[in-house]
């Protein structure tokens, strides 16, 4: 598979110019999560809670994801009881697919207490869905943190392989993630705008269908050395504004808002605040 990973932030100083430019060229498609849960569909299971919760570390409208027992293993009916449904969150479906210059952006807040995996394992993502030209599923983009299987890291799934990122750990403070899809069908994953990781074998992805938050929960019979305790995953993102009129043809007026963060009707008034800003 061929990749690109950037490990800390000790590469050129052209790159780093790169890397801290293109996710602001890039469109942020990530919903605000001020209407939460109206539009998030279930994926692999519900979690204990997916909700704004307000206020939280100095972000409003922060989606707090609550993993506990409640949806463990054996608190799950029969057919949900598999390691598959251990993942547990919630998904956004574009309608149309965004192409590239699009980004799933969103920040995370990594407690202090999660540095420390005597504490309760943890794992916490944003995945993206990507279809080809044809609409058919090409990639599963993912980047995010956990402390399970080794020390705390932040790390990105390249397709094949969970790929650990080098990038230290800010404990007690909110980390930006974003990933960004390009004209070529690559992938670019940031940590707090800095490039971390490219994927160049995507399948051939031209747009985001899908942006899912989840979480996971450890109580299951066939993840060894579990360390269980509840805990909540905070996710927070800016609002994305409407501010080129090309964001709201083909549907995209449903993903974009005003800077106070109210919908628009339709098309054409979406296009009127860009060019008007009423």
């Amino acid at each position: 598979m061929k990749r690109i990973r950037f490990l800390c932030f000790g590469i050129a100083a052209a790159i780093v110019s790169i890397a801290m430019v293109s996710p602001a060229l890039a469109i942020n498609i990530v919903p605000n999560f001020s209407t939460l849960p109206a539009g998030w569909v279930t994926d692999r299971y519900e979690p204990a809670s997916f909700s704004n919760i307000g206020l939280f570390q100095g972000h409003s409208n922060v989606l707090g994801i609550g993993i506990d027992s409640s949806t463990g293993q054996f608190s799950r009916p029969g057919p949900f009881q598999d390691l598959f449904y251990a993942t547990q969150g919630r998904k956004f479906i574009f309608t149309p697919s965004q192409g590239p210059g699009s980004s799933l952006s969103a920040d995370l807040f990594v407690p202090a207490s999660w540095a420390d995996s005597s504490n309760g394992h943890v794992r916490t993502d944003i995945w993206g869905t990507m279809v080809n030209g044809s609409a058919v599923i090409s990639a599963y983009p993912i980047i995010g943190f956990t402390n399970y299987g080794g020390l705390p890291r932040y790390r990105v799934w390249d397709g094949a392989a969970w790929v650990d990122l080098g990038n230290a750990v800010n404990f007690g403070e909110w980390t930006n993630f974003s990933i960004e899809l390009l004209a070529d069908s690559s992938i670019n994953y940031y940590v707090n705008g800095n490039l971390v990781f490219v994927d160049t074998n995507t399948g051939g992805s031209a747009g985001f269908k899908e942006v899912m938050f989840q979480a996971y929960n450890f109580d299951h019979t066939a993840i060894a050395g579990e360390i269980l305790a509840p805990y909540t995953a905070h996710w927070s993102n800016p609002v994305p504004v409407a501010r080129d009129a090309n964001q709201c043809k083909n549907g995209g007026w449903r993903n974009v808002f005003r800077a106070n963060g109210t919908a628009f009707k339709n098309q054409g008034d979406c296009i009127q605040y860009v060019n008007t800003g009423r």
